[in-house]
């Protein structure tokens, strides 16, 4: 068995070395400027290689390469099996056909490369091949069969890399590559293990903090434990019950649902049920005459009688559903707004009549002449009788002046308008407000003094009264609008002369006391209080004279003002204190 096991071994060496593949004939080598190169060793074959290492184990010399000595014996030791070296040999036989069969594959792919012209750039030494170009009379390009190739656009990259990702698609396509899609997933290691999220992202492991157990969470976890274990000893499934439950929640739901949904209606026509026309209608039935028993019937004589010139207009009858629109507040203008207002008015209002005039509505006034612009406007008739055309033109001023005074006259409202508007004006009732003043006066035995304060009062439409009190005071209580009431202030603090009658008196003491050089308040007439009030207290104005205090008081009570009064008498003027 030993010398038979030995045979064997030497059978599959000598198959190994043997090559399949046709020796391709040597190339010439390129010679360089520094001199011929050396040779290199010749390259051991794929099966060679393959055969190597397993060669060396079982304790076989190397072997025999293309142009080298042969397979030298096996040791002489002998210790060597040979059982388990015929089994390496088997082994390294199988790996150097497979290797040799990868190899005849990768050649036939390059050739396939070659055939196609596919190959250029990834073969060293190895350039483009260019196809035959063949053209028919017409200058069209054909194929090998003669048929004409349809012409189509090509797209030259430039750059290199560009170039390169096109022989790069081409390569992977041929050869059966599928492209990486890119992204993370081109990159990613299945050897990392990591939580994923049901989102796709990575949980990233938060921090935690203390969690302190609360009173009784243990004791609830037992009850929870026991209660289970007692429920599957019973045989009761809670997920069962509670599936039930649901079913018939869910049921329910759809119930409730059903019963809110309105049934669809069908949109059905309306069909209106006309009368059949009468013969006579109703409103033209009094106009007939009646028969002998007393019927109007369809086919009779009209009644002329009934028949009268009058036409009969009804009461037209007020729409309520429409909104009447609300007026529009009134504005209050600055008198310079007022003035462009009136400006643009006036602007309008003239544009006007221009329009009439150049549409031929209305006659072109005749040109205004003047006394400054005669002798531009009539030229030559003025120089040819100048006295003639200066009467002319006096008359037509005069003219004018008088057609503008009747104007104004006719615009001019009626004595008692005109008293009604000034009264408004003063009184100013649309105010929100009305304004107040009080007044203290030292003594009122002068009449003219007192007159003044009554007359002034009642011109300027002013409600409120003037009590007398001899021997104890004075008071002046006045309501009305800001207009009145700030120049009845005027009159009562600056205009009235309140001393006049004690000149002389004034004059005489002033000789006698020459030397004392005190100044003398003046507090003939004092403002107590100015304000402003919602409602008026007094409907009229009216001068009182009183006998003693109480009636005063009395007096201003019926009225609702007795806390004009107090003030009065709680006055104290504040220069004394100086």
């Amino acid at each position: 068995m030993g010398e038979e096991d030995a045979a064997v071994v030497e059978e599959n060496a000598e198959e190994v070395v043997v090559d399949d593949e046709p020796k391709e004939p040597k190339k010439k080598k390129r010679k360089n400027r520094w001199g011929q190169e050396p040779e290199a060793p010749p390259m051991p074959s794929a099966d060679d290689l393959a055969l190597a290492p397993f060669m060396a184990g079982m304790g076989v010399g190397a072997l025999a390469l293309p142009g080298g000595p042969g397979m030298p014996a096996v040791g002489a030791g002998g210790a060597m099996d040979l059982s388990s070296a015929a089994a390496a040999a088997r082994e390294a036989l199988e790996k150097a056909k497979r290797a040799a069969m990868f190899q005849r594959q990768i050649q036939e792919q390059m050739a396939k490369l070659k055939g196609q012209g596919l190959a250029a750039g990834f073969m060293p030494g190895e350039g483009a091949k260019a196809r035959k170009l063949i053209l028919d009379e017409f200058g069209r390009e054909l194929d090998e069969d003669g048929q004409v190739l349809p012409m189509k656009p090509q797209v030259v990259s430039t750059l290199k890399v560009n170039i390169n990702r096109e022989k790069e698609a081409r390569l992977n396509k041929i050869l059966g590559l599928k492209k990486d899609s890119g992204g993370e997933q081109s990159f990613y290691d299945m050897s990392l293990k990591t939580k994923v999220s049901e989102a796709g992202a990575t949980d990233r492991r938060k921090r935690r903090g203390f969690r302190f157990i609360e009173e009784g969470d243990l004791v609830k976890r037992e009850q929870k434990l026991v209660k289970k274990i007692q429920e599957k000893a019973l045989g009761i499934d809670k997920k069962e019950e509670k599936k039930k439950k649901e079913e018939e929640q869910k049921k329910a739901e759809q119930k409730a649902e059903e019963e809110k949904q309105e049934p669809v209606k069908k949109i059905e026509p309306k069909v209106i049920r006309r009368e059949p026309i009468p013969d006579v209608e109703w409103w033209d039935l009094p106009f007939l005459k009646e028969d002998q028993y007393g019927q109007k019937r369809a086919y009779t004589e009209v009644n002329v009688d009934k028949i009268t010139p009058y036409v009969e207009h009804p009461i037209p009858i007020k729409i309520t559903t429409e909104k009447e629109a609300p007026e529009a507040a009134m504005m209050h203008l600055t008198p310079k707004e007022r003035k462009k207002l009136r400006r643009l008015k006036r602007q309008e209002r003239t544009q006007e009549i221009r329009d009439k005039i150049k549409m031929g509505i209305l006659q072109p006034p005749p040109p205004k002449v003047k006394m400054s612009n005669l002798m531009r406007v009539l030229g030559d008739e003025a120089i040819a009788d100048p006295s003639t055309v200066e009467r002319k033109v006096r008359q037509q001023v005069e003219q004018r002046r008088k057609e503008h005074e009747q104007r104004n006259e006719a615009r001019r409202l009626p004595a008692e308008e005109r008293k009604q508007k000034k009264k408004q004006k003063w009184m100013a009732e649309n105010e929100p407000v009305t304004q107040v003043l009080v007044f203290k006066i030292k003594d009122l035995q002068n009449k003219r003094h007192l007159f003044k304060i009554d007359m002034n009062a009642q011109q300027f439409h002013l409600t409120g009264a003037c009590v007398t009190v001899p021997q104890v005071a004075n008071i002046v209580v006045v309501e009305g609008g800001p207009r009145a009431v700030k120049r009845y202030k005027k009159l009562m603090t600056r205009r009235i002369k309140w001393t006049e009658d004690q000149k002389d008196d004034e004059d005489d003491e002033e000789d006698e006391n020459e030397d004392v050089a005190a100044p003398k308040l003046q507090d003939y007439c004092v403002l107590i209080w100015e304000g402003i009030v919602k409602q008026r207290n007094f409907k009229n104005w009216k001068v009182t004279h009183c006998k003693n205090e109480p009636e005063a008081r009395k007096l201003l009570t019926d009225r609702g003002a007795d806390h004009y009064w107090d003030m009065l008498a709680r006055y104290r003027d504040h220069r004394l204190d100086i």
